[in-house]
């Protein structure tokens, strides 16, 4: 059969495939972990024919939640000649087991035991890849680490090697608000669904599912009171990261990441630092989503790179993959600012190495209001400006700023921007008002910078425990100020995030703020502009005490920020041509979305600012059945008492099915004062509309310098 050229997908169906339900892959304790299996078959011309396995493992109900997507994929990929294996992990889905955390260390060798099994299975060529987009990421670069044998390359897509420095826990050893406790109330939700197969065939019994399903209740705790009671970094954090130990994996790896999401700065670590393994990364604009319809777009047919890359390892094709450059990254540039884009503007590059060579550290010193360079070459200033920086200049001077425990609800309203409700950071005016700005003068050229920037602040502070928060922006001549990339620091953790040390009220410190990785090309006659803010609400939870952070600069304490320049006479590499067609995978039941939710309430006489999320949807199963979740957040801070925040969350799922029907519902409170957090977290379960399971964990979580 002959297709038209302009209409042949990328990567066309070369076999038929079968799938086989519920399969038990045996790890090393005797369990039996459950997973799906897409199996391309043998070609009639060649019967005795071998296939490399792809597997993903994560926690999301290979039966419910995740079904739909999971066979798309795995269709996808069977059709392809590869074998598609999608494992519930230990004690989720339909795997036993208790999932008494994340990344527990059975769970890792759970991943080594399902590599090597599918490894020796007669149908595969014995070589392994896995993938997987955030926790199914994460999981791969740490089964990596163990260097199962088989294993020969990893997909992680918007993962992190470091669980305490870049996931939804902890930034800058800042306790995370709307990110940790949605995830952490969501989870036990996810948790708690029951431990159905996909299908249910002759033999199959309902009192022992029940049973099964009711030991898993009563055993499965909460995961938010551990991530809170861990304040600062050390050996609950190791567990489950990968840095220090670069150098463990040794496989090849091709990283995945998005300017809008919470994970690009472990891409370019490990792309650095993971000097073992043959790695490549490429970075798009994206927010937490697949790269062929996240937003910002452009979007990129990204399973066709998946296929490239697994074809290069795991069936030695030559593809090509090994020729691409190291980092490939979206260079995007100035659009209005809105919290929905469908795209932004801008260029594909690419480089040799992470740090991009031919990189310069340019230096933007701060004066009153102003970011001058430090020879005073890229812009002249306004006659005052300069006149104020000659003042300066014969000692010190600084700029005060009161603790406002509610700024920040102009920017994005997470680290990392998913879908709706999740958006991006509009203009920042509002929050820059509530803030100390210094802005260059307009540009004379573009200016592209790559890699993550350095606020180098003289700082002090009338509190022991203080948080700086930094945003970078590209200003437009008619004021408007668009989130360019943004670092946050608990000033307590200013030289360690496994000792912290509190401030000394009044006495000047130098430190350094990094700001997440960028990829951005600065305008010519627009303007650099850096804020300091004490909070970023509702990303952050606010530092506890109310007092002022000073910002002080002049030559005896030169505040700078320190951008990573790449001069346009700088030699780079041609990037690789995407395709950017739709990849064709089959839509598999269907799916219903409820409306979304993002509310900011400003109360002007208490000085407190609530913020609401919700959000939910249903999927139908191809058996008839329903899955439905939803989210639904409640975030306080107040302004006169920045101890006092509060967040109160609710998931529900329900899964309906022919013989069945679940009701899960799960809420958690925090509330904090200036000694601790009270958290509170219920979990309701209903089947058949009858009473199940219930129970109630609360506990005074002590802070620690947070």
């Amino acid at each position: 059969m002959t297709s038209d050229p302009e209409t042949t997908p990328a990567d066309p169906a070369t076999h038929d495939h079968e799938v086989r339900w519920d399969v038990r892959i045996p790890v090393r304790d005797g369990l039996e972990m459950a997973a799906n299996l897409w199996l391309p078959r043998p070609g009639p011309g060649a019967p005795h024919e071998t296939f490399p396995a792809i597997l993903e493992m994560i926690p999301y109900g290979k039966d419910s939640w995740r079904r739909n997507g999971d066979t798309g994929r795995g269709e996808w990929f069977a059709a392809r000649g590869f074998a598609f294996c999608r494992l519930d992990v230990r004690g989720t889905g339909g795997s036993p087991g208790i999932a008494r955390d994340e990344y527990e260390d059975e769970q890792t060798q759970d991943g080594y035991d399902a590599v090597e099994w599918l490894a020796a299975q007669p149908w595969c060529n014995g070589s392994i890849g896995m993938w997987g987009i955030s926790w199914g990421g994460f999981t791969a670069i740490q089964v990596a680490k163990l260097r199962p044998p088989h294993l020969r390359a990893i997909l992680p897509m918007y993962a992190t090697d470091d669980r305490y420095l870049d996931d939804v826990h902890f930034r800058g050893g800042c306790i995370t608000a709307s990110e940790k406790s949605q995830y952490a109330v969501s989870q036990l939700g996810m948790n708690a669904m029951p431990p159905l197969p996909a299908v249910r065939g002759p033999g199959w019994s309902h009192e022992p599912w029940r049973e099964q399903w009711l030991a898993r209740l009563e055993q499965t705790p909460p995961w938010l009171m551990a991530w809170l009671r861990e304040q600062t970094d050390g050996p609950y954090w190791r567990r489950g990261s990968l840095a220090p130990d670069y150098d463990a994996i040794d496989c090849a790896v091709f990283a995945i990441a998005g300017w809008c999401d919470s994970y690009v700065d472990p891409a370019f670590r490990m792309q650095e630092r993971c000097s073992s393994a043959r790695m490549r990364t490429l970075v798009g604009n994206w927010g937490h989503s697949f790269p062929d319809d996240a937003f910002p777009g452009p979007n990129i047919n990204w399973l066709h790179e998946a296929v490239r890359f697994f074809g290069t390892h795991l069936r030695a094709e030559a593809t090509g993959w090994d020729d691409d450059p190291a980092l490939t990254w979206f260079e995007h540039a100035w659009a209005t600012p809105e919290a929905f884009p469908v795209a932004w503007p801008g260029r594909w590059r690419a480089a040799a190495a992470v740090p991009v060579p031919g990189v310069e550290a340019w230096s933007l010193r701060l004066g009153a209001g102003t970011l001058v360079e430090a020879d005073g070459a890229e812009a002249d200033e306004a006659d005052e400006a300069d006149e104020a920086d000659e003042a300066e200049a014969t000692g010190a001077e600084a700029d005060a700023l009161p603790h406002r425990a509610t700024v920040g609800t102009a920017g994005p309203l997470s680290w990392g921007a998913g879908s709706p409700p999740n958006g991006l950071a509009r203009d920042l005016r509002p929050d820059e008002a509530r803030g100390l700005t210094y802005t260059s003068a307009p540009l004379e050229r573009p200016v592209s910078v790559i890699g993550a920037p350095l606020a180098h602040l003289h700082l002090s502070a009338t509190v022991p425990v203080a948080t700086c928060a930094v945003r970078l922006s590209e200003v437009a001549p008619d004021g408007t100020s668009a989130l360019v990339a943004q670092g946050v620091l608990n000033l307590t953790h200013r030289r360690s995030d496994t000792d912290p040390e509190p401030l000394v009220p009044g006495q000047v410190e130098a430190v350094a703020v990094p700001l997440r990785a960028i990829g951005y090309r600065f305008s010519p006659g627009h303007r650099i502009r850096l804020t300091v803010h004490t909070a970023l609400w509702p990303i952050l939870w606010p530092s506890p005490l109310a007092g002022e952070l000073r910002v002080h600069r002049g030559s005896a304490m030169p505040s700078r920020l320190v951008l990573p320049v790449l001069p346009d006479a700088a030699p780079t590499l041609e990037p690789p041509s995407f395709d950017t067609s739709p990849a064709g995978l089959r839509e598999v039941g269907g799916g219903e979305e409820g409306p979304s939710v993002w509310e900011i309430a400003e109360d002007v006489l208490r000085g407190e600012v609530r913020v609401t999320i919700a959000e939910g949807g249903a999927s139908l199963l191809e058996d008839g059945s329903r899955v439905y979740s939803s989210e639904r957040l409640v975030l306080l801070a107040s302004d006169p008492d920045p101890a006092r925040a509060q967040l109160d969350a609710e998931v529900v799922y329900a899964w309906t099915g022919p013989d069945f029907d679940a009701d899960i519902r799960a809420q958690g409170w925090i509330v904090s004062d200036e000694a601790a957090f009270d958290v509170r977290v219920d979990l309701d379960v209903r089947l058949d509309g009858v009473p199940f399971f219930a129970r109630s964990w609360s506990e005074r979580i002590p802070r620690r310098l947070a």
